[in-house]
């Protein structure tokens, strides 16, 4: 599933496109942002926004990511040293499909929230909803138990 915002592309993806209730999945998230921009990470400032993937809750019971070490810069015009991210970089991480949901399709919703920012300008914050088909498989029946039974 592609996104494209702003200056920012990204690319985030399952490690499957299906799986039962209750399984984990990895993810990964590919980012690929224009020269002269970066995102920022974290640990930041209460009036920065940093760079987050947040699936909802209707699918997914558990999330974590991991995201690269970001590159402290320091921003002579604004007299602070912030975590940003630039150039391309990849996040990893896994989700934990709910448990009880049915058989069937759904999607994996989220959202993507970022600021970019250049060595002038910040935009705006933005967050950038996403759907991500999915299935979820019936769980598979228990093998039958070897029967015990003697011959004669």
């Amino acid at each position: 599933m592609s996104l494209a915002a702003g200056d920012i592309r990204i690319v985030i993806t399952p490690s499957t496109d299906h799986a039962v209730a209750g399984q984990e999945i990895g993810v990964a998230a590919q980012f690929t942002i224009a020269k002269g921009w970066h995102i920022y990470g974290q640990p930041l400032p209460a009036n920065y926004t940093p760079t987050t993937i947040v699936f909802d809750s209707d699918c997914v019971a558990e999330q974590s990511f991991e995201y690269p070490d970001p590159k402290k810069v320091a921003f002579l015009n604004i007299g602070e040293t912030l975590p940003v991210y630039a150039g391309n970089f990849r996040v990893k991480g896994k989700i934990l499909a709910r448990r009880g949901l049915k058989p069937g399709d759904y999607k994996l919703k989220g959202k993507l929230s970022f600021q970019e920012c250049s060595e002038q300008i910040c935009k705006i914050p933005q967050s950038v909803t996403f759907e991500i088909p999915f299935r979820i498989e019936p769980m598979a029946s228990a093998a039958p138990k070897p029967s015990t039974g003697t011959r004669s």
